[in-house]
């Protein structure tokens, strides 16, 4: 039979695991000595919290560093990790580099290391692999430069991957990616023009960019859909204007439109 603490008891167990973020509070005790014995121990952890000094708290992480920083001065678990991170981040050469001067401290130690793992961190492999799949999602040429240069990749290797995925048509972009971003951005009510200046990166974007644009329709139903949903809001007139012309529809056609939702006869 378990033990059953009073309610009293219950709600002030509640509020000191909260206090020191217990994200998983205890509900049940086989008796009250198991009981009492987690209260004791919750209520240490809300003595030192409260003891804590801002200058305590950096100390505390300063320790913490260095137990880490000494954690991996030892090779093997230094190259562990990074062949970790390398598997699931892909990252450059340089921003692996970086983490593992992060985690050990040492520079020599993460060249060491880096070399180990040369294998596995080909600058021009990784950032084709991932300019690929960043092609896959629509994204266009400054997207990918962007997300490229943030993984540390050198420009050369960059604008490599660029023009070998734009070598066909001059865009990197991909027809059958993109056609899904464009329902997409349809479904959240987004006009052509509002489209169109989200999915191009250059001039170079425009052709394929248009085709996709075309083969999705013309705004009448989107601004005739969003008109309708947006009035069950109840908004001001002037605000529902505002909030359609952000989408990027005409003036002119919001105003033709919401008339003719004012008159179903016309």
């Amino acid at each position: 039979m378990s033990f059953q603490p009073t309610e009293c008891q219950s709600a002030a167990l509640a509020r000191m695991e909260a206090s020191v973020g217990i994200r998983s509070p205890r509900l049940v005790f086989a008796d009250a000595d198991e009981f009492q014995g987690y209260w004791d121990r919750v209520a240490k952890r809300c003595d030192a919290a409260q003891r804590a000094t801002p200058a305590s708290r950096v100390a505390q992480r300063e320790r913490q560093a260095e137990r880490i920083t000494a954690y991996y001065q030892d090779p093997e678990r230094l190259a562990a990790y990074g062949l970790g991170y390398a598997l699931r981040y892909q990252p450059s050469a340089a921003k692996l580099r970086q983490q593992l001067i992060a985690k050990a401290g040492n520079d020599l130690l993460a060249d060491q290391v880096l070399l180990r793992l040369s294998e596995h961190v080909n600058d021009d492999v990784r950032a084709s692999e991932l300019a690929e799949r960043l092609q896959g999602q629509g994204r266009n040429a400054q997207q990918m430069r962007l997300k490229l240069r943030q993984r540390q990749f050198p420009a050369e290797v960059i604008e490599r991957c660029i023009a070998t995925l734009s070598a066909a048509t001059g865009s990197v972009l991909d027809g059958d990616a993109l056609a899904r971003k464009v329902q997409r951005f349809r479904a959240k009510g987004l006009s052509q023009q509002a489209m169109r200046g989200k999915l191009m990166g250059s001039a170079a974007d425009r052709t394929i960019v248009q085709e996709a644009l075309t083969d999705a329709g013309s705004d009448e139903p989107a601004l005739r859909a969003m008109i309708a949903r947006l009035g069950r809001k109840g908004l001001d007139r002037q605000v529902l204007i505002r909030r359609l012309a952000a989408k990027g529809f005409r003036y002119a056609d919001i105003v033709r439109v919401l008339a003719e939702f004012a008159d179903p006869s016309t």
